[in-house]
């Protein structure tokens, strides 16, 4: 079986979550909850969902 690096779930997955499953995502380990809420991720959360252009 093949893993996945963190950084390639965390930005091209969970980027396209909605809110309330980043934050049950947060439950799973420190990693994914630091992850979830590191600034890089927020931002590319927020452009992706929430800036229109």
């Amino acid at each position: 079986m093949v893993s996945l690096p963190f950084d390639i779930i965390l930005f091209e997955i969970l980027t396209g979550l909605n809110d309330r499953s980043i934050d049950c995502c947060r439950c799973v380990c420190r990693e994914c909850r630091d992850g979830l809420s590191s600034w890089e991720f927020v931002w590319r959360h927020y452009c992706q969902n929430y800036l229109i252009i």
